[in-house]
């Protein structure tokens, strides 16, 4: 999901050609607790909740504001904040203060808390591949050196001035990554016309708001390359700067890859399975074609 960004001050470069930037991301939780309701009939309107919340921290804002959890007993908002500057003033703001709602005589209790990062850690990485009994740290795609990437807009990584600017390009995303460091291997699923069928997988039904999202893996040469992606990374969304001025963010899920997706075993493999469905749909091609010739040589006969 993308988002207009208003306050680009925080954000880091991180392709200067292709204007794409990154930017912390700070989320919080807000929980209201509701009212026991004892007339029959009257209910809580959780978009009045959420108003209310908007008017609690003016005039600041938040940049997303969305109901993840609602119940009898509370109703549970995630929200955005634009800076991370702002999150101490917007905690104070609605962490133990009170709602009145009109028609209620109840108060609603507010508690707010920042959201602790999801993000994979250096521990996480290298007791993984420490630990795992099926791969060899001495070979590439078998050890902390691929970064797989999820929900990368398409647009944002398409050649310049091409004729599919719906189309991302690996030479652009290898160019973009390897700020960090030298780029041993990138792989787009989506763009191989054989791999939904190798894998079982559609690619193409990830889209929100006309943009439409795409995975990606990153593999690097040194492991110097892959630990500077992934803390850089860490907390951060993705950001594009129009030549207008204007700015769009994105979340993006990042995470190292456990799959040896770019083992020089993996890639070999995929392209024997490719090698093997184009010789099939060669197969069903020419089986049309003869098919074709047959029965214009009977029409031919039966004139």
């Amino acid at each position: 999901m993308t988002t207009i960004v208003h306050d680009t001050a925080e954000a880091l470069c991180l392709c200067e050609e292709y204007n794409l930037y990154l930017k912390p991301t700070v989320k919080m939780t807000i929980s209201v607790a509701l009212p026991q309701l004892k007339l029959p009939g009257k209910s809580i309107s959780n978009w009045e909740v959420m108003e209310r919340l908007k008017a609690m921290v003016a005039p600041e804002q938040l940049s997303t504001l969305r109901i993840s959890k609602s119940t009898m007993d509370f109703i549970r908002f995630e929200g955005e904040v634009e800076n991370k500057a702002l999150v101490k003033s917007l905690l104070t703001r609605l962490d133990g203060k009170t709602i009145k709602l009109s028609g209620f005589t109840d108060i609603l209790k507010v508690r707010a808390v920042e959201n602790k990062m999801d993000f994979p850690t250096r521990h996480d990485w290298d007791s993984f591949f420490r630990d795992a009994k099926d791969m060899n740290e001495t070979l590439p795609g078998e050890r902390p050196d691929t970064i797989h990437l999820e929900g990368l807009p398409c647009r944002w990584f398409s050649q310049k001035d091409s004729q599919h600017p719906d189309r991302p390009a690996e030479d652009v995303l290898a160019t973009i990554f390897q700020r960090f460091g030298k780029v041993r291997n990138v792989d787009i699923p989506m763009l191989d016309p054989y791999r939904e069928e190798m894998m079982d997988k559609n690619f193409n039904t990830f889209s929100f708001g006309g943009h439409l999202y795409f995975e990606a893996y990153v593999q690097y040469q040194e492991y110097h390359g892959f630990t500077k992606a992934m803390d850089t990374l860490r907390g951060m969304k993705l950001m594009l700067k129009g030549d207008d001025g204007k700015a769009m963010a994105c979340n993006i899920k990042v995470t190292f890859d456990t799959s040896k997706h770019l083992s020089s075993v993996s890639v070999k493999q995929r392209s024997q399975e490719r090698q093997k469905l184009q010789e099939l749909e060669w197969q069903r091609e020419e089986q049309k074609r003869r098919e074709k010739e047959e029965e214009d040589r009977r029409k031919e006969e039966e004139k």
